[in-house]
């Protein structure tokens, strides 16, 4: 249950756009990223809401959240970050700390890891024809899942991509480092986990 106190946080900061009807009639698949579930908001201004149930439109990069049998959402610009525990018992982490340099804006990003190099997940959605829609029938459309990686370097974002040039761009006097550890272990850059050990390595003293 959300307070009181969170209550009076929330409208003191203004609870968000108000939500009322589903703007996605028609559109096969889900805007969220997940369900909704319980999490924890963190305003710009340091204060935190509990008790929650929220989930992120992947769409809109806007995240959602139920109170008082309302819906409402917050962009980047409001909330500093918000936390959820995963199916798995994991503590997933969004922040909305950096500027994502394919769209030269801030979104709301996962972190994977911190450190001297922090590593960023970008899942996203965008909404595209329904391949499986039959021919003549009035053109259907779907959600499609997207998802950018990202590494961040004292405050400046870089898209990860397999590619030497960019390596040695994001990893500076690492890159060598880098590029031997991917060598060795064969890093799949569709693979989280296997960038993770990556990041992992390089944030090594």
């Amino acid at each position: 249950m959300v307070s009181n106190g969170q209550m009076t946080i929330l409208r003191d900061n203004g609870t968000g756009m108000p939500i009322t009807a589903n703007p996605y009639i028609g559109v096969k698949g889900s805007a969220y990223l997940e369900d909704f579930k319980k999490g924890v908001l963190y305003l710009n201004n340091g204060l935190k809401v509990e008790g929650l149930t929220i989930a992120l439109n992947g769409y809109t990069n806007n995240l959602e959240y139920k109170l008082e049998g309302g819906q409402f959402s917050y962009g980047p610009d409001k909330l500093s970050k918000f936390t959820y525990t995963s199916a798995s018992g994991e503590l997933i982490e969004f922040t909305s700390e950096y500027e994502v340099p394919t769209i030269k804006k801030k979104r709301f990003v996962q972190v994977i890891e911190k450190g001297k190099y922090t590593l960023l997940f970008h899942p996203y959605k965008i909404m595209t024809d329904d391949p499986s829609a039959t021919y003549g029938a009035q053109a259907a459309k779907v959600f499609q899942d997207e998802q950018d990686i990202f590494v961040a370097v004292d405050g400046k974002v870089y898209l990860l991509k397999n590619k030497e040039k960019v390596l040695k761009e994001t990893f500076g006097t690492d890159a060598e480092k880098a590029i031997a550890f991917i060598k060795s272990q064969k890093v799949n850059f569709k693979e989280l986990n296997e960038l993770k050990a990556l990041i992992q390595e390089l944030n090594k003293k």
